[in-house]
């Protein structure tokens, strides 16, 4: 899988990361998103400026792997944000991976 983009941090109450936008041949992307403290976060994602509630998801930090597909193709940014509920004492990391290509 090509990268995208992504980071790492400690946790926060909210926060989140937008990317200016995709390659023009990526069709959706694959978002990887892992935490760790113990505390649930509640992701949002945005392509384009526009909420995709259908990637929206809860995950609990206890270092397992948040994953969703994402329809990247409208071009435009790529978000994310995180609100959190439990303690800041963890952290994360995400990352953005090709998941579909326009064929030439």
């Amino acid at each position: 899988m090509d990268f995208v983009g992504g980071g790492s941090g400690g946790l926060q109450r909210q926060f989140g990361n937008t990317h200016p936008t995709t390659p023009d041949d990526v069709l959706s992307v694959s978002f990887a998103f892992t935490c760790t403290g113990g505390g649930t976060v509640r992701l949002t994602f945005t392509v384009a400026d526009k909420d995709v509630p259908s990637a929206a998801g809860t995950h609990v930090c206890d270092s397992t792997v948040f994953r969703r597909g994402i329809d990247t193709s409208k071009p435009g940014s790529l978000g994310f944000s995180v609100t959190l509920t439990g303690p800041e004492s963890g952290g994360y990391a995400y990352g953005y991976y090709v998941e579909k290509t326009q064929l030439p």
